[in-house]
């Protein structure tokens, strides 16, 4: 199985934005694609990167390294860095880490208790 197979990156670019979102398993073996992303995203020179985890299904260690380099990489380029879209399970992870200071998660939008479904993991 391919490293893309596990996690698929999707980038958007919007006036002086940018936007990536990840999709799958975030660990050791899929870290590169991260990095990869966030480079071509940051090509265009955004004033700010979303990193969306929304669709995230697995992040280790490694994955949370991936987006702290991320972090690191978009201030280097004078880019605004937000996380986007952290579950209460990948919140968890991140706590567990002690990097929420690093990666703060902006409160979620309140939704219709109609448009909230089932939990999921991470």
């Amino acid at each position: 199985m391919r490293d893309d197979d596990l996690l698929r990156t999707r980038a958007r670019m919007c006036r002086d934005s940018a936007s990536v979102s990840l999709e799958g398993e975030l660990d050791i073996a899929t870290t590169p694609l991260v990095g990869e992303a966030v480079a071509r995203a940051l090509a265009a020179r955004p004033h700010r990167l979303d990193l969306d985890v929304a669709a995230l299904t697995f992040c280790d260690a490694a994955g949370v390294r991936a987006l702290l380099r991320a972090r690191r990489v978009c201030r280097v380029h004078h880019a605004e860095f937000r996380l986007i879209g952290a579950r209460p399970g990948f919140q968890r992870v991140l706590a567990l880490l002690r990097v929420t200071d690093l990666l703060p998660v902006p409160p979620a939008p309140v939704r219709s208790p109609a448009a909230v479904r089932s939990p999921e993991p991470l």
